[in-house]
């Protein structure tokens, strides 16, 4: 898995494909990547380029969504 210009590339075919970002990459810089059933990889983004916006396999695509913080303190009941 790796990340090549805006997109977050897998390199094999997948039944289930997510991602998601912060949305201050400055902060956060990276994605999170949720591929089939396996753990959840963080990819860093290299400074001075621009955050992905999706993410590939052979047989799928999906738009890496944008997280707040209030999104993630609610999830986790704060």
């Amino acid at each position: 898995m790796h990340i090549q210009g805006a997109v977050v590339i897998v390199d094999r075919e997948t039944t289930k494909l997510e991602g998601y970002r912060l949305e201050d990459p400055v902060r956060a810089p990276a994605v999170i990547i949720f591929v089939d059933g396996d753990k959840p990889r963080l990819l860093p983004i290299q400074q001075g380029y621009p955050p992905p916006i999706k993410v590939r396999s052979h047989n799928m695509e999906a738009d890496i969504q944008i997280i707040t913080y209030q999104e993630i303190d609610a999830a986790l009941g704060r």
